[in-house]
């Protein structure tokens, strides 16, 4: 179906951007290392200048001008030197047009000059519809191509937190012409390498259908369908998610997402499902023990065609169950563990089929000697049932949190045990890099437990006439760094203070003495 593309480019961009007045003006050097593995025709190591100002004249007319210039004899054939100049104009509320000239000097379009005009529309015809449409002219010396779209939503407040979203597309203008690689573009199921630049774009419709819910914020809901009609294929795409907390400390979750695919000339292939049930267990009061509990379905995740005269391809499914866990009795040690069985079923011809069942486990422990560095220690376990196989793989690694949640990693791994349900990635022995984020405030406020705020109580205070009554007076902050009771226990048992650079503190002993200080300043009646 086409030739096969190896190459690999490194690009490297270091700029400068200024205000000038009502002027935005920038300059920027581009360094890209680009080498064609295959044929060699696009090997370069080019440096370039690029600038550009925008400038607005009023409200509605801005000129954009850019300039990409080549520093050295040799320059990238596919990003030569060009000069771009443009004029925005801001016709009325929602519809702006660009028109936008570009000169090219070298490389695959040598000589060569394009011309464009884009129509954007985005109106709003009601406070709940909304019309959006493009149109593009696309100009150069022999061709004039065009292509658009038009468009309407709108959505309907059935109740508080129900809405009801429907949608219509119309895009319109087939490409089918030959383009600048000197290719006729032409109907065709798919294509690779190459060949690609014979790919072209068809007219056809969108409908959507919506609904969602977010009135509760312990439960949001949301289902989509669109389905899409041209002249060469139809395809429907639904997808339906829900999560809520089920109790303050267990959330349960549900994805679901089904898709077919059609287009130019490929039709038949089976429809691809994904579809996802879970719960995950954080307990608020108690940070110590996490879980989640997972079962996944998979249908044709990857489907591809054996041969189209034939007709036939491969049919894939796989049940996943897992449960990982995560165990940290303090900030100091962490321990991680995941087992997860998939049976998988594929289908190669309409009577021949193949089955198997996989295990996975995986076992990590970490230790922070420091808020700032970590060492930790991973052993992988995949056995395949049916055939008697299995992989283990070991790992040793090193980290630094340059940020609280944000962590540079190095380490060596002992053999290789890879799988697209395992995090990571360790599909070869040797060292290796890694660099990881922690996402908080998920699902609203899930994984991220704050401190609750300072309380007030009744302060009691010994009387000095010298009788030794207790007598009550109005609530004060005795001390505000923490609320009396319970809150003086967890500040007692809970982690230092954070510095300036978002780190817990250090000096463990230092905190310690600091809060037992305070708390022999609290009255007896109030640590109890």
């Amino acid at each position: 179906m086409g030739a096969s593309v190896d190459n690999s480019l490194t690009e490297i961009r270091a700029g400068v951007r200024q205000q000038l007045g009502r002027a935005d003006a920038s300059l920027e050097y581009v360094n890209r290392s680009r080498e064609d593995k295959k044929t060699g025709t696009f090997d370069s190591d080019a440096n370039q200048l690029v600038s550009r100002v925008n400038y607005p004249f009023s409200d509605k007319w801005t000129f954009r001008a850019q300039n990409e210039l080549n520093l050295s004899g040799e320059s990238d054939p596919l990003y030569p030197d060009r000069t771009t100049l443009g004029l925005d104009w801001a016709a009325m509320p929602g519809v702006t047009l660009h028109l936008a000239q570009q000169f090219f000097d070298g490389g695959v379009f040598d000589g060569e000059s394009i011309t464009s005009l884009d129509t954007v529309l985005d109106h709003s015809l009601s406070e709940n519809a909304n019309l959006t449409g493009r149109y593009t002219v696309l100009g150069t010396h022999n061709n004039v191509l065009g292509q658009g779209a038009l468009g309407l939503n709108y959505g309907w407040k059935v109740s508080p937190g129900l809405r009801l979203n429907v949608g219509y597309e119309r895009i319109f203008g087939d490409l089918l012409n030959e383009n600048a690689s000197a290719i006729d573009e032409f109907a065709q199921p798919y294509s690779i390498g190459e060949s690609t630049s014979a790919l072209g774009l068809i007219s056809g419709n969108s409908y959507n259908l919506g609904l969602e819910y977010t009135d509760n914020s312990n439960f949001q809901a949301s289902t989509r369908l669109e389905h899409r009609t041209s002249s060469r294929g139809n395809n429907t795409v639904i997808s339906a998610s829900a999560n809520g907390k089920i109790t303050p400390s267990l959330t349960g979750f549900m994805r679901y997402n089904q898709s077919n695919a059609s287009n130019q000339l490929l039709r038949g292939l089976g429809d691809t499902i994904n579809g996802k049930l879970g719960l995950a267990f954080r307990d608020i009061s108690n940070d110590r023990v996490n879980a989640l509990l997972r079962y996944e379905y998979r249908q044709n995740p990857s489907s591809i065609p054996e041969t189209l005269l034939l007709g036939s391809g491969t049919g894939y499914d796989a049940h996943l169950f897992a449960l990982e866990s995560l165990y940290s009795p303090n900030w100091q040690w962490e321990l991680y563990g995941k087992y997860a069985f998939r049976n998988s079923n594929t289908y190669l011809a309409d009577n021949f089929s193949n089955r198997s069942n996989i295990s996975l486990a995986q076992v990590r422990l970490s230790y922070q000697p420091t808020y700032r560095f970590d060492l930790a220690g991973e052993a992988r376990w995949i056995n395949q049932h049916d055939a008697n196989y299995s992989e283990t793989g070991f790992a040793l690694e090193a980290g630094y949190y340059l940020t609280p949640d944000l962590r540079f990693a190095a380490g060596y791994s002992f053999g290789s045990a890879d799988d697209e349900d395992f995090t990571g990635y360790r599909s070869n022995g040797g060292p290796y890099l890694g660099l990881s984020m922690k996402l908080n405030r998920l699902f609203n406020g899930f994984g991220l437990q704050e401190v609750a705020p300072v309380q007030q109580g009744e302060t009691l205070v010994e009387d000095n006439t010298g009788d030794g009554s207790l007598v009550g007076t109005e609530t004060e902050p005795l001390l505000e760094s923490f609320a009396p009771e319970a809150s003086l226990t967890e500040a007692l048992t809970a982690k230092p203070a954070v510095d300036s650079d978002g780190f817990e503190s250090e000096n463990l002993e230092a905190n310690r003495t600091e809060i037992e200080t305070l708390q022999s300043l609290v009255p007896p009646r109030i640590q109890q």
